[in-house]
Parts: structure tokens; C-alpha cells; sequence
């Protein structure tokens, strides 16, 4: 597959460094959120690089994936350290979720073949899995506590694969949904148990933010300009808002980011260009 010629990259060349810095502000502000609601970062950070930044929509997914993969692996890491991974769940997730997610970055990738505007279709499978994000995210905040007194169901190992399979798919089109959609799930596996939710969330999302990335770094659709500013700015809000979580209640923000996601998708969602 042909790499994208920087010609087809209009932020890299138009932009100064001063330019791409200033994206450190928008990023920490997402951080927050990050950090307040746990809401994934793809959720937030892909449809801004998309609609504010004007970024191409799968050059925005390629580096969201990037930006996302530094970032977990640090969380990962300390989750690791803390004994709240469930490495079985993990491999079982894994096993359907990378080879679900290369087969979504093919098909996102290999439309052209028949015609289809690729970056047109990839705005609007964003905006669709948005939509199911701001969906979960809501039934999440309003039953999270009738979830929790749920006693644990036994392990369905196929199921697990299916579930990493659909979140795989998800993110290798959109970038969006490696924790965003699967938390939920994991809080069947694990009611009683936030913490191994989300350990587990989160070193599943790493390996498989990781290894999507790789795929997009190979055709050349990651706007590496952009990473520094992104992390410069988000890593330090993500840890003021999980400090902020500690404090500060997060139900109501929930509520308005799940409305705020599904307005975003409804945008995002249009007539595909053939």
C-alpha cells in the first residue's frame, strides 16, 4: 500500500511550530475529561483533530492511535505494578481484538478499490461508533451501581474473543472504542472489582492501540508534528482530572460528555461521497 505523500497532508505543511504547540491547551482540557470521566481519549481527541484541527479523518485515526499508544502504555504500566490486570482476560480479548482490528484498517484502506472516498467513510463509521460510545457512556453513569452489586457470571472464554473482536473492528476503522466500549463488558466479568476493570481495560487498549498503530505508521497516515503537543498537553491533564475524580463528582459531567459525544457523531455522520 502506497504511503500518503505529504501533499496530502495540509496541517503539516501550513502550520508553525507555534501552531501545533498552541493544540497543547485543547489537549489538556481533554485530558481532564480523560481523567474526571475515564471516557477513552479516541472518544475525544479524533473528532477534534477531525473537526478543529482539519486533519484528513484516517490521518486523525492513525494519529490518535499513536498519541493513545504512548500514553496507555504508561497507565498500563502502573496497573501492571498495582496487581489489578487480569492477564487471562487480556489474551483472550487480544485474540480477537488485533486481528479484528487489522481486518478494519483493510477495509477502511482499500475502499478506493471501488470507488469509495475512504476519508469520507472513515468521518462517518466515527461518527456512528460515537454515537454507540455517548449510548454506553450513559447507561453506564445511570447503572454502574446496580452493575457493581451483581455477583460475577462465569468467564465465557468465546465470548471474551467475540467481544475483543467487535472493539478490535471498531478501532482499526475508527480509533474509537478500546475502552470506551468494552469497559462496560468487563464490568460483567468483574463486578465487584472496579479497579481490574479497569487495569484490565487498560493493558488490553494498549496492546491493541499498539499494535493498530503500526499499521497506520506503515502507509504513512500519522502527523507526527502533532504528538508532542498532544502529549505535552493531555498527560498532565489526565492527571489533574483523576485527581479531580477523587474529589469531584462525575455523574453529571458523564451526562453532559455523553450528550456532547452523541452531538459530535451526529455531525460527523453524513452522506458518504462515492
Amino acid at each position: 500500500m502506497d504511503k500518503i505523500s505529504n501533499r496530502e497532508r495540509p496541517f503539516c505543511s501550513t502550520t508553525s511550530p507555534g501552531d501545533r504547540m498552541s493544540l497543547a491547551i485543547p489537549s489538556f482540557i481533554i485530558g481532564i475529561m480523560i481523567g474526571w470521566t475515564s471516557i477513552g481519549g479516541a472518544a475525544l481527541m479524533t473528532p477534534f483533530l477531525i473537526i478543529f484541527v482539519g486533519v484528513r479523518p484516517l490521518t486523525a485515526v492513525g494519529t490518535d492511535l499513536v498519541y493513545g499508544a504512548l500514553a496507555r502504555f504508561v497507565a498500563a504500566a502502573m496497573h501492571w505494578r498495582q496487581g489489578t490486570v487480569d492477564l487471562g482476560t487480556v489474551r483472550r480479548l487480544a485474540l480477537g481484538s488485533v486481528p479484528a482490528s487489522f481486518v478494519g484498517f483493510l477495509a477502511g484502506h482499500n475502499l478506493y478499490r471501488f470507488g469509495i472516498n475512504g476519508d469520507e467513510w472513515a468521518r462517518r463509521a466515527i461518527g456512528v461508533v460515537l454515537v454507540v460510545v455517548a449510548i454506553v457512556t450513559l447507561y453506564r453513569t445511570i447503572f454502574a451501581s446496580q452493575s457493581s452489586r451483581r455477583t460475577a457470571p462465569p468467564p465465557n472464554r468465546a465470548l471474551i474473543v467475540c467481544m475483543g473482536a467487535l472493539v478490535g473492528l471498531a478501532v482499526g476503522i475508527t480509533s474509537v472504542g478500546s475502552g470506551s466500549l468494552l469497559a462496560p463488558f468487563l464490568l460483567l466479568l468483574f463486578p465487584n472489582s472496579p479497579s481490574r476493570v479497569v487495569g484490565t481495560d487498560v493493558f488490553h487498549a494498549a496492546i491493541l492501540v499498539a499494535a493498530t498503530s503500526v499499521l497506520y505508521m506503515n502507509v504513512g497516515q500519522v502527523e507526527w508534528r502533532l504528538i508532542p503537543a498532544l502529549l505535552v498537553g493531555s498527560i498532565p491533564g489526565v492527571i489533574i482530572g483523576s485527581m479531580m475524580a477523587v474529589h469531584l463528582p462525575t455523574r453529571l459531567l458523564r451526562f453532559g460528555l455523553s450528550a456532547l459525544l452523541f452531538a459530535i457523531g451526529y455531525q460527523l455522520i453524513g452522506p458518504i461521497a462515492f
